[in-house]
């Protein structure tokens, strides 16, 4: 049999399905696996191996995943790493050429975290163009959520709560703040609930120096003050891929602006 190479819509779709699927259920007994390698007419041994080649291209240099992956994997990886939005999107438009018959519209396919649907429509000004773009703008958060996810290993990034009930995809800048960055994974941290609203309205920040949980040191509630006060200097969890780091420029912001000193 000839070896026919992945092209990049493929690796387009196995990169969607890398994000959708905990790295656990990477493997030839997976619906979603098997789904995938039927579509592309591809054996599932082949679909596993490229969700290999994506993990290696997602870890530090631990030896985690299959090395040596194809060019055109790295190409792809470096096309949605700060777009994950992007990458959906391209995943309909590609589904839709394999499925010709299909009228073009895409069943919701995002599982938002409560506390994110009610920051998000805060956000929104419910202007008209607004309103017809909210769907849109979900699809976009949850696409940014897993990336964030996938980015800390569905753990809160200072608690390590792994529970996903409680984890939220936080803005460092505020969404309405740098439309630019809006969906960029290096302007997000996953939070617990909790210390997503303490980040939010800035109790705590990330020092940019060195990733480091500075608290503020004028609040006034007792309660409060005992719950954050002991992650003083904490260093925050980061991402195994120093490519998902939260960005610095974003951190300094939040630093400077949102923090209260």
């Amino acid at each position: 049999m000839i070896k026919r190479n992945w092209t990049e819509e493929e690796v387009t779709l196995a990169l969607c399905l890398y994000y959708e699927l905990p790295t656990s259920k990477h493997d030839k007994a997976t619906k979603e696996v098997q789904e995938l390698a039927s579509l592309l007419d591809r054996s599932v041994g082949s679909v596993v191996f490229k969700l290999g080649n994506l993990k290696a291209l997602d870890s530090s240099t631990d030896g985690i995943g299959f090395k040596h992956g194809a060019n055109v994997d790295k190409v792809v990886w470096n096309r949605y790493l700060k777009n994950p939005a992007l990458l959906f999107e391209d995943r309909n438009r590609i589904l839709a050429s394999y499925f010709a018959e299909e009228t073009g519209e895409q069943k919701p396919l995002y599982d938002l975290n409560e506390a994110e649907e009610i920051k998000l429509e805060k956000e929104l000004d419910f202007s008209e163009e607004d309103r017809t773009k909210l769907q849109k703008w979900r699809a976009n958060q949850w696409a940014f959520r897993l990336s964030l996810l996938k980015g800390y290993a569905e753990h809160c990034c200072i608690s390590g709560i792994g529970n996903k009930d409680f984890l939220v995809a936080s803005h460092i800048v505020p969404w309405s703040v740098d439309k630019e960055n809006r969906l960029n994974p290096q302007n997000g941290l996953l939070l617990n609930v909790f210390l997503d609203k303490a980040f939010d309205k800035g109790y705590i920040t990330i020092r940019n120096r060195d990733f480091t949980v500075c608290v503020c040191d004028k609040i006034i509630d007792l309660e409060l003050q005992k719950r954050l006060k002991p992650l003083q200097d904490l260093k925050m969890h980061l991402p195994a891929n120093a490519e998902r780091y939260p960005g610095k420029e974003f951190l300094e912001y939040h630093n400077d602006v949102i923090f209260h000193k």
